[in-house]
């Protein structure tokens, strides 16, 4: 990596969201791909008072230290592909969100419930759905 950590600002929901668990609320796109390559956290909130003029968010001090290696073998572009396909339908079950790439199918060879919804989903189930997707399409990303 070209860095060994970096140290941001970010309005608080961002930096919960780059930080959250499966089942958390803020779990998403940006909870997978970041942790996928790197160790997050909050080290601290930033209140409004401390700035001229105060904005209407509370801002947080995320620290992000990147991984030697990705956390899960996988592809970027596949999982980037998969988790914005799952996340684009939140709310919906996976066998829904992932119908037009054979979803009932991936799920079932990575041994995933197909009734689960993205946000409650690991990275590195993420990925074995990514790897999966991948070999099934053929398509190199």
């Amino acid at each position: 990596s070209c860095f060994d950590s970096m140290t941001l600002m970010f309005q608080r929901e961002v930096a919960e969201r780059i930080i959250a668990r499966p089942g958390d609320p803020a779990y998403g796109r940006l909870s997978v791909l970041t942790q996928w390559l790197a160790d997050a956290e909050i080290l601290f909130d930033v209140p409004a008072s401390a700035f001229v003029p105060p904005p209407k968010v509370t801002s947080s001090i995320v620290q992000i230290i990147p991984l030697a290696h990705a956390r899960y073998p996988c592809s970027h572009h596949a999982l980037e592909f998969i988790t914005r396909t799952a996340f684009g339908q939140r709310r919906k079950m996976l066998r829904s969100s992932l119908k037009k790439i054979n979803g009932e199918e991936l799920l079932a060879e990575a041994g995933i419930e197909p009734e689960s919804r993205p946000q409650d989903i690991d990275i590195e189930e993420f990925c074995k759905l990514a790897n999966l997707y991948e070999m099934a399409s053929k398509t190199v990303f």
